[in-house]
């Protein structure tokens, strides 16, 4: 079975009260990671079986609105995760390296320019 047609476990979901935000990461097929955020309101319909609307009254917009900002937060957190794993696959063995710049911490003007 290919990774496109396994289903995948949401990253993420978020709650408050009947709603929730879904949130997935995904792939394309650049291995470029994107992520995206699914809103439903959960009711149970006559027959007592619980059903999900994609549509929501007015007096649930802030709370799908508090959602989607947390839903950015989480988000940013997991880009900034992401970032760090490929920085790390990606940096050269430390082991040996004498040149100036190893071990150096920078303060936010670059090296030596601290004030």
């Amino acid at each position: 079975m290919d990774q496109r047609s396994e289903k995948r476990q949401p990253l993420a979901t978020l709650r408050s009260c009947a709603l929730n935000a879904t949130i997935r990461e995904n792939e394309n097929n650049k291995g470029a990671v994107f992520h995206t955020v699914t809103f439903a309101r959960t009711y149970e319909d006559k027959d007592g079986r619980l059903q999900d609307s994609h549509s929501f009254s007015r007096s649930e917009l802030l709370r799908v609105a508090k959602l989607a900002d947390r839903s950015d937060d989480l988000i940013e957190d997991r880009r900034r995760e992401l970032a760090v794993e490929r920085t790390q696959d990606q940096a050269p063995s430390q082991e040996g390296r004498s040149d100036r710049f190893h071990n150096q911490s920078y303060g936010r003007n670059g090296p030596g320019l601290e004030r």
